[in-house]
């Protein structure tokens, strides 16, 4: 019988120490001519990590200048030796990116609302975002990772899409006919298509008939002086453009009725480049969902450090350490040998708790810093008064009692978890899941060592 509790607390102790060292310093497998942590990094708030700062101002460059003579008319071609000047009768007007009519509070806000649908879709983890509706000057503070200059890059895009006539540049469909745009694939022989479907509306509907009936490939007979007849080839094409840069050129093979476009982002059977494909169109797909925006901006960016240094981390691990050698000591005081186990059990409990976050991709904020320390404080007072009055049934007397207590953590856990402020939210998520993995631990490894040394 005794070798059976040794063996039982051995194997806990070994597996603690497994819980602990996987979760402090990782498991790490043999990755070609290296080796690899396979246990997610933590997420951390803006507070720990550095953050970049983009700041929007609108543009107020000149596009082009337009020439208008004393009549009015535009000079469209100028002329090698006149001056185009007011004394000659001649009137220059800069047209600037912005024009004036375009800068109205309401486009400001417009702009606004339509950076936050981008940052949310494009999955900014964490950001801040302030406007002056004066100016319209705009500053986004995210979180920096290996997307944050990809979400820059698509922020910055003005979300237009044309078809037009390649030949006269003649707009046939845009932005205004689009009703909404979704990733779509399709399967041809061996390889998968990766297609932008861009549905349109009653009116692009209608247009986009009309222009697949005109934009197509004929082939006519054609009879020379001879009386010899050639088949002549013609094709009316049409471009497809993104935020004014040509995407592709093409022309319809039949009348498309349904107001459906499928523009083919491209294929392949290899499932990285696939993933390439959708990735592509799911940025542009989310581009054109959230709207065109009203005001060209230009902007500037720059990297910003962590508020929290390296030096106050290191203090606040100190007294981390400090505060756990306290525990341990307080623990054998009050409980002799059995403190050691509970200790143990305590700083598997940790251990554990760091390990789900890893996991669940829970962002650590400060708030989210104090949840954590929340938890181990419960567990710890748990711990402690399973083992300070082993003789109570575990379930009912222990266990049950601290549950009772604990209702206004659980209430608090579970409506800040749904909190739309990350910060809110991250004391939350880490509560609930502190309380999760107690009851979880305590009731089978803590209450199996609980067992095993009150058994004579």
């Amino acid at each position: 019988m005794k070798s059976y509790k040794v063996i039982t607390i051995i194997s806990i102790i070994l597996l603690i120490a497994v819980i602990v060292a996987a979760s402090f310093f990782g498991i790490y497998r043999k990755n070609e001519y290296s080796v690899k942590d396979i246990v997610p990094d933590y997420l951390f708030g803006v507070e720990f990590s550095n953050s970049r700062v983009l700041n929007m101002e609108v543009d107020d460059s000149i596009e082009s200048t337009t020439i208008y003579d004393k009549d009015g008319n535009e000079v469209t071609e100028q002329e090698e030796g006149v001056e185009y000047t007011e004394e000659n009768g001649y009137t220059t007007v800069e047209n600037k990116v912005n024009s004036e009519d375009k800068l109205t509070k309401e486009n400001y806000e417009k702009t606004k609302e339509i950076l936050v649908n981008r940052l949310i879709s494009l999955g900014a983890e964490e950001y801040t975002i302030k406007q002056d509706t004066n100016s319209g000057k705009i500053q986004i503070r995210m979180t920096e990772n290996a997307n944050t200059d990809i979400i820059i890059e698509d922020l910055n895009k003005k979300g237009t899409f044309e078809i037009r006539d390649s030949e006269t540049d003649e707009i046939l469909l845009d932005t205004s006919n689009v009703e909404s745009v979704s990733v779509a694939s399709g399967q041809s022989d061996t390889e998968i298509g990766i297609y932008l479907q861009i549905k349109l509306n009653k009116d692009g509907k209608q247009k986009l008939e009309e222009i697949s009936k005109t934009y197509v490939e004929t082939t006519t007979e054609t009879t020379d002086e001879n009386g010899e007849t050639s088949e002549e080839t013609t094709t009316k094409e049409v471009d497809i453009l993104f935020d004014g840069e040509q995407y592709s050129t093409t022309y319809f093979g039949e009348p498309m009725t349904t107001g459906v476009l499928d523009i083919r982002i491209g294929t392949s059977s290899n499932e990285e480049t696939l993933q390439e494909y959708v990735t592509q169109a799911s940025r542009m797909a989310i581009i054109l969902n959230t709207g065109e925006l009203p005001i060209v901006y230009e902007t500037t960016s720059y990297t910003e450090s962590a508020n929290i240094t390296d030096t106050q981390i290191y203090i606040a691990m100190c007294i981390g350490i400090a505060i756990v050698c306290i525990m341990f000591i307080y623990l054998i005081i009050k409980l002799k040998s059995k403190g050691i186990l509970a200790f143990i059990l305590q700083i598997g409990y940790i251990g554990l708790l760091f390990l789900v976050l890893r996991y669940t991709n829970i962002k650590i904020t400060l708030e989210g810093v104090v949840g954590i320390l929340t938890s181990i404080i419960i567990n710890y007072i748990y711990i402690y008064k399973i083992f300070n009055n082993l003789g109570a049934d575990f379930i009912k007397e222990t266990t049950l009692k601290i549950s009772i207590k604990l209702i206004p953590i659980y209430i608090i856990a579970v409506v800040f978890t749904f909190n739309s402020i990350s910060n809110i939210s991250s004391l939350g998520m880490t509560l609930v899941w502190g309380v999760i993995i107690m009851y979880l631990y305590n009731l089978t490894l803590t209450q199996i060592v609980a067992k095993t040394i009150q058994d004579k």
